[in-house]
Parts: C-alpha cells; structure tokens; sequence
C-alpha cells in the first residue's frame, strides 16, 4: 500500500469525519487553516486516481467524499447488511426518464415510458432522495416539474449529468 503524504492523510480523515461530500471550496479552507501554504489540490487527485487501500475518492457535483472501492463489493456481500429493497423495472425506468428529460412532468413522464407512472414510484424515488421538485410547469393544472437531486448523482458516482451514457433515443417532439 503506498504511503501517504501528510496532506492526503488530512484529506481522507476530513472526508471520513464528513460522511458526506465536501465541496471543494470547504476542502481548501480547512486544510489551508491546518496546512498553509501547501498545494493540496495535487494530493486530492492523486487520491482520487488512484484511492486507499479499500477506499476509493469520487467526485460528484455535491463534492467529493469516499467510498468502499466496488472490487470489493462480494466480499462486502457476504455481511449480509440490511440490503436495500430493489428497485422495480418501472421506478427504473421511470428514474431514468426523470434524469435524462429533466425537468419533467408526470404526463411527460408517462408518454416516454407509454404507461401510467404510479404515485407509489415517485413516492419510493423520493424516499430515496434521488427525485424532488423544482416548481411546476406554467400550463392547465400546474403539473410539478420532476428532477433529480443530488443525492442521485451521489449514489451512481456521477459527477453531473452529462456523465450519463447516451441513450441514442430521440426526444419526444421529434416522434410525434
């Protein structure tokens, strides 16, 4: 296992303290208060290339925090955590028209996926905060406008959307 320089062991312990991601801004001045004058930026991407031992440092839009390397997932498996329940076929895909068409309404929502989207399976994606709001659309109705939240981004390691892989789908205008 490599040796880590002090600044990297700084880094790692404010991201395990946080338990949640620190934004880069937040980063810099807490190691510039313990650390002045050092150039902690070159340390944190090396982490992030290259993680810890089992730890693996991901960037998403929220900030950067750790993560268990997923080489480690089987071994991980065999703790028999609480797992959590799966996701049906339809909050999936219901999911991935939210945050490939965003912001979208129920109805929009509908049309891509050709059937009714259940109360239940926003209600399920909102539970596990990868959906919200954000205002409603101006027309009959006033339909809520569905995006995803940063927690999202988070859980799929995503640094934002556009490290979505492309669907190669047309946009529903162009098919009607």
């Amino acid at each position: 296992m490599q040796n880590l320089s002090p600044i990297q062991e700084a880094i790692l312990a404010i991201l395990l303290a946080a338990g949640a991601p620190v934004d880069r801004s937040r980063l810099g001045s807490i190691l510039s208060e313990f650390h002045p004058g050092v150039r902690w930026e070159a340390a944190l991407e090396e982490l992030c290339a290259y993680g810890y031992g089992p730890l693996q440092v991901l960037w998403t839009n929220s900030g950067c925090h750790l993560r268990i390397h997923a080489r480690h997932s089987a071994l991980l498996a065999s703790l028999e955590l609480q797992k959590p329940r799966p996701l049906s076929r339809a909050a999936l895909e219901t999911l991935a028209v939210i945050a490939y068409h965003q912001p979208v309404t129920r109805p929009e929502i509908e049309h891509w996926r050709g059937v009714s989207v259940s109360s239940g399976i926003l209600q399920q994606l909102q539970d596990l905060q990868w959906i919200g709001t954000a205002g409603t659309r101006d027309s009959p109705g006033r339909p809520a406008l569905w995006t995803t939240t940063p927690e999202f981004l988070q859980h799929f390691g995503l640094p934002d959307l556009g490290a979505l892989p492309p669907t190669g789908l047309s946009s529903p205008e162009s098919t009607t």
